[in-house]
């Protein structure tokens, strides 16, 4: 080793001790290759054992640095004959650059070396042309510079298909180095013009870089920037200069290292002076880009007034779209429209809801352009544009919207990686986890843990030092996730919360980041607020300084939105301070929120003003503010009902209202206080069968005047499929929620329910309306749907008369409450204790645990009476009975919740009679639906249509459907095989018919109530299963229908799963469907009673049954039933003695014991066979 070569390795050794971050050792490294080889590792060994003799703690990290040249060189070594082959394939080029650079001549050889335009060719281009310019003549030496530069501008424009976004980070770098070394000749001094543009060609392509380390490359770029301006000055090279300018101004609007502020302002001052050249006459493209550049700038400006920049943002773009056309500049019409959303999505002034549905839209304009294919990585960054407009959507429903941001923000981390985009990647991650942080759908707790999980791993790329902003705003997100956490020791993670939020106040301060200091300040506020460690009145006063100070930057002239969230915050810490006196807290609370509320309003922000009017409510009831507090509550009634507009399926929409009835519960309560029942009532009724009603209103909406039958036929049946494909996503969504336990990776992928056959039914039904009625103009103005009102009291008044009265249940979460209604318009209230309430609850617990065990339904159908006693007694229904007027004969029952699922018709009265000894009970799900059925054209029972046995194992409904079809003067039977569920939905007569018959197995899931269904029979060849679902009736057109007949087990049955009182069962497909009246069980009934109990009903039924009627008749049947000595039954059997023969014939070998074991069972129970209620109790009837 030469004395040269040995005091190069001792200065290469000390510059890389001398190294502060990996960065510049790599540009060390890099500059030195030539120096690299096994002799240096020898010198770094001899100099580490120097210094640990000396005891420098530096010998450690020098010996580290050898260890790995030494694999490097080791890799190096393998990698020699691949060296080989790229040092072939640059000779090649380089050659044929020589003899002709011609595009066409060179890309076919670059297209058949695509493996080797990576950053291995980068680096040997680099190597030999260093090696080689040394060794050069002069001659060769500008050969050699000149190819390179060739080499550079026919690989900037190389436009290969299908590579990876690697490689074309590769092939900038390849142009880069070729730049460079075309730079050796083209020098500053000799050709100062061509030095000029050179570098400005570097610095766009710096820019242009898309992995590696972002921030150098920014670096590099406003280096060569600058440089360029030695020579291009505004006077002698006007163009040249102002794109120098462009470029600046691009560059510090991306630039992270520095003070952010100071980097924009200075993007802002190049983008104006390129302005002073580039105009719109002169040159339109240049000027189009600038005021792109000039629009980036705007909207990302920390300096001036936040809304004036962001106006001024939109000015820009929409100036750059009078240039860029999709026509002629479709690449530049979709950046535009990318940037346009972004600005849009920050954007103050206008509803911010329209704002955000503007972003969506033209986003997805932009989609059309930036295709995967085409465009992976800006396809990627409008993805993740437009997860975080979907994450902060307004309008459509709030859980589809977060699943929505996190399909996106999911595919664009396909593309933008932790390896190669780590920037980027963070970015995104950062928006996931605050996707998973407020998500609705999956198990919150660990949608939390995923969200705490991915802020961290985030804090990995953004640190303090690099990226303080990005530090300090994820350190504020996982604070978010922290004072949200279910996991983990309460009081832990709220001290964690705070200590994430004081940690982003390193950098949000209130000069340099008023904005977002204030949304950690008002975060930091939430967190005392809740704080369980401290003094809780010191926390509680923090908490109203923080969110005070909050309001010096967020003030209701320029952050409106922002304001009222901090007030309602406000609010929320008044409303439970310590300090100071009680009542004058509470009003400071009550100023707050009603002052929030002047901006969160039902229609503009329906999720905050549900919060904010549930907080008035509650804080106003607890002053007996009465007005006050309905106030608040119904503004947050009219918030949950315009979110129930945009929900997307049934059970959503039940979730929703579920999630909002102690807002009804509060405002009826506070109705009461005020004695004002009637009103207190219109509410009970507005937060039922919100679905049920809906659909029922919109149903009969038809296009006024003379309308063919073809169209209203085509229009029924699109609005009919449209329903039916909603119900089968309800059950989707039930099933997701209801017991689905989801593997760590299952909770991490978006629930994202399949819309696409749902909104190709609407596009269908919205052309017809189109082609069909409003084109032809049958009726220009015709609409769907229209908007349901609440029920008034007097329409409540309206179903009673002198001989009916009605008896409303409602349940809160403190008492039971039974309205009772007279034609006068008294409205008598009885209300419960709450112990009263807390026993029906265990009541009904432990009647459907009996009910539903395997072991004890016998025992439930012997304690049947009892229960139904102590329902009586726990209900204190003989106090009920004395608020009704004695000349009251008939009762419609609207029960609630549970209460659906009991007989209350026979629930044991005084003198011992059952409650419909006294009247004549009518069930209703809600007044509103009532009121919809007594509107129902009312057919005459002439025609039958009945369902016999499809399976063929039920031995009395065959004798039931033989006596009841001699009962009409026109019958269709399909019974056992025939009774296919193909068959019965294309029977002409099917949807003809005034009576309804079914005769066959029924079966109710309490877990999953959609999927409730009638059984009926299966071919092979069917495509259908022989389940006739909820889903499916809904799809049904029964118009002609006057009864719908349900004699089958739980056909009454609801979803008791529904807070909202929603009435989910087959009852309600079949009133919609078209039926004003429905007969169904309530339990598994049995079957020879069932057949009895239902040829009576039918035998005293009239032809043309009016006003409850249908209830009188099935009262007199279960009366005749429940009497019914052992006597009269076998006259019955008797009676019926022709049909039961041949019946009794029919019956294999092995079901004529069971048939005889059945009698005998019967002839067992004297002297009354039938009393027990479980004989003839279980069928009610609903409806007109």
């Amino acid at each position: 080793m030469n004395e040269q070569r040995a005091e190069a390795y001792i200065n290469l050794i000390e510059q890389l001790l001398a190294c502060t971050d990996d960065e510049e050792l790599n540009n060390i490294l890099q500059a030195n290759q030539e120096l690299i080889d096994p002799e240096f590792l020898h010198m770094m060994e001899n100099y580490a054992t120097e210094l640990e003799q000396q005891g420098n703690n530096h010998a450690a990290r020098l010996r580290n640095m050898a260890q790995q040249l030494g694999q490097y060189l080791n890799l190096q070594a393998r990698s020699i004959e691949k060296y080989q082959d790229y040092f072939n394939f640059l000779m090649e080029v380089l050659r044929k650059i020589w003899n002709d650079p011609s595009p066409h001549l060179i890309y076919p050889c670059l297209a058949q070396n695509l493996d080797k335009l990576d950053e291995n060719f980068a680096i040997v281009f680099h190597d030999w042309a260093r090696q080689a310019l040394a060794k050069a003549t002069t001659e060769q030496f500008y050969y050699i510079t000149r190819d390179a530069f060739n080499l550079s501008n026919l690989i900037r424009e190389f436009r290969p298909n299908n590579i990876t976004l690697k490689q074309k980070n590769a092939i900038k770098q390849i142009a880069i180095e070729g730049y460079e070394i075309a730079l050796f000749n083209l020098t500053f001094n000799a050709f100062p013009i061509e030095w000029a543009k050179t570098k400005q060609i570097i610095a766009s392509i710096y820019l242009d870089k898309i992995t590696g380390k972002k921030t150098n490359d920014v670096e590099q770029a406003i280096s060569c920037y600058k440089e360029t301006l030695k020579v291009f000055t505004e006077e002698k090279f006007a163009e040249d200069w102002a794109r120098t300018m462009i470029g600046l101004g691009l560059a510090y609007t991306n630039r992270t290292k520095g003070n952010r502020s100071e980097n924009l302002e200075l993007a802002f001052t190049y983008c104006m002076e390129a302005l002073k050249v580039y105009s719109f006459e002169a040159f339109p493209q240049e000027w189009a880009m600038t005021q792109n550049n000039l629009g980036n700038v705007y909207n990302n400006r920390i300096i001036g007034d936040k809304t004036e920049n962001l106006e001024g943002g939109i000015t820009a773009f929409t100036k750059a779209l009078k240039v860029y056309t999709f026509e002629n500049f479709p690449y530049e019409w979709a950046m535009i429209h990318n940037n346009l959303a972004n600005i849009y999505f920050n954007r103050i002034r206008g509803n911010k809801a329209d704002n955000l549905e503007t972003a969506i839209t033209s986003l997805k304009e932009s989609l059309k352009i930036w295709t995967f294919d085409a465009f992976p990585y800006e396809r990627s960054g409008v993805l993740s544009n437009l997860a975080n407009a979907y994450n902060n959507r307004i309008k459509g429903d709030k859980a589809e919207n977060l699943e929505q941001a996190i399909f996106y923000y999911q595919e664009a981390l396909q593309v933008r990686t932790f390896e190669i985009f780590s920037q980027d990647w963070a970015d995104i991650q950062n928006n996931l986890a605050t996707a998973y942080l407020y998500r609705i759908r999956g198990d919150k707790a660990e949608n939390l843990e995923i969200a705490i999980s991915a802020y961290k791993e985030v804090l990995k790329v953004w640190n303090f030092d690099d990226s303080p902003y990005k530090w300090a705003m994820t350190q504020n997100n996982l604070g978010n996730a922290y004072l949200n956490r279910i996991r983990g020791d309460k009081a832990d993670n709220l001290e964690m919360a705070i200590l994430a939020y004081t940690e982003a106040l390193k950098v949000r301060t209130f000069e340099a980041f008023p904005y977002e200091w204030a949304m950690t300040k008002q975060n930091l506020s939430g967190a005392y607020l809740d704080r369980i460690r401290g003094d809780k009145t010191e926390n509680l006063e923090d908490a109203i300084s923080f969110s005070t100070e909050v309001l010096k930057v967020y003030t209701f002239e320029d952050f409106p939105e922002n304001w009222a969230r901090s007030q309602n915050n406000l609010g929320e810490a008044y409303r439970n301070r310590i300090r100071g006196e009680r009542a004058d807290n509470l009003e400071l609370a009550i100023v707050a929120y009603n002052l929030s509320l002047e901006v969160l309003t039902p229609t503009a922000f329906p999720i905050d003003c549900l919060r904010t009017g549930r907080n008035l409510g509650k804080t106003a009831n607890s002053i007996e503010d009465w007005e006050t507090a309905i106030k608040g509550y119904n503004l947050a009634i009219e918030a949950v009902e315009n979110t129930l507009l945009q929900a997307l399926n049934p059970q959503r929409q039940q979730e929703i209202l579920s999630d909002a009835m102690d807002v009804y519960h509060g405002i009826v309560q506070s109705y009461l206080n005020l004695d004002q029942p009637d009103r207190a009532l219109e509410y009970v009724e507005r937060s039922k069968t919100r679905y049920l009603v809906q659909l029922l209103t919109d149903r009969d909406i038809y296009p006024k005047g003379n309308i063919p039958q073809t169209i209203i036929t085509e229009l029924d049946r699109l609005r009919r499929a449209i329903i039916g494909e909603e119900q089968q996503l309800a059950i989707q969504e039930q099933t997701r929620n209801r017991g689905v336990i989801l593997t760590p990776d299952q909770q991490k992928q978006p629930i994202l329910n399949d819309y696409t056959h749902l909104n190709k039914l609407k596009q269908e039904l919205n052309q017809f309306i189109d082609r069909e009625i409003t084109k032809t103009k049958i009726d220009e103005d015709f609409i769907l749907t229209q908007t349901v009102k609440p029920i008034p009291f007097q329409d409540i008044l309206s179903l009673t008369d002198a001989e009916t009265c009605l008896l409303q249940w409602y349940i809160t979460s403190e008492k039971i409450l039974a309205f009772v209604v007279s034609a006068d318009g008294n409205i008598n209230l009885w209300e419960s204790s709450e112990d009263d309430r807390d026993k029906l609850t265990d009541l009904i617990n432990n009647y459907l645990q009996l009910y539903y065990s395997q072991n004890g339904h016998q025992e439930w159908i012997n304690q049947l009476s009892d229960l139904l006693q102590t329902f009586s007694d726990t209900l204190h229904i003989n106090d009920i009975l004395a608020l009704i007027p004695n000349t009251c004969k008939r009762l419609i029952i609207i029960p609630y919740l549970f209460l659906h699922i009991l007989p209350l018709h026979a629930l044991p009265i005084n003198d011992n009679q059952i409650l419909q000894d006294k009247y004549d009970v009518q069930y209703a799900p809600s007044c509103q639906l009532f009121k919809i059925t007594q509107q129902r054209q009312l057919n005459d029972l002439n025609s039958l249509f009945a369902i016999q046995n499809p399976q063929n194992n039920l031995l009395f409904t065959d004798l039931e459907v033989e006596i009841i079809k001699n009962l009409f003067v026109q019958s269709d039977i399909l019974a056992k095989q025939n009774a296919t569920e193909i068959a019965i939905k294309t029977h002409q007569n099917f949807p003809l018919a005034n009576c309804i018959h079914f005769s066959c197995h029924g079966t109710f899931n309490p877990n999953k109530p959609l999927e409730s269904a009638l059984i009926l029979t299966k071919e092979k060849t069917d495509q259908e299963d022989g389940y006739l679902r909820l889903g499916e009736i809904f799809e049904l057109n029964f118009k002609n229908c006057r009864l719908v007949m349900l004699s089958a087990c739980e056909t009454g049955l609801i979803d008791l799963n529904s807070i909202s009182d929603e009435y989910i069962g087959l009852p309600s497909g079949f009133l919609f469907a078209g039926s004003p009246s429905v007969v169904s069980s309530l339990w598994k009934v049995g079957e020879l009673s069932t057949a009895f109990l239902l040829i009576k009903f039918y035998e005293t039924l009239p032809k043309n049954p009016q006003k409850g009627e249908i209830a009188v008749s099935l009262k007199n049947a279960q009366k005749w039933l429940q009497t019914l000595t052992l006597d009269q039954f076998e006259q019955e059997l008797e009676r019926f003695q022709l049909q039961l023969d041949t019946i009794i014939n029919q019956l294999g070998g092995g079901k004529r014991p069971i048939f005889n074991e059945s009698l005998k069972q019967i002839r067992q129970r004297q002297p009354y066979p039938f009393k027990n209620p479980y004989y003839w109790a279980g069928f009610i009837a609903t409806g007109f």
